[in-house]
């Protein structure tokens, strides 16, 4: 069983991590769901731009 005399830092070492690997996966999620328009975005600029250089 655990102490209930915990250290603290021990305890918010473990929130900072809960914390940092919660928004790890956030990013993940908001990459993986804006990825395809940024793709679908891509073509059409990198078009423009080297119709633009020409």
């Amino acid at each position: 069983m655990r102490d209930s005399s915990e250290d603290p830092s021990r305890s918010a070492a473990r929130s900072a991590v809960a914390v940092s690997v919660a928004a790890l996966i956030t990013a993940v999620a908001l990459f993986g769901a804006l990825a395809p328009k940024a793709a679908a975005l891509e073509g059409p600029l990198v078009n423009n731009i080297n119709v633009a250089l020409r």
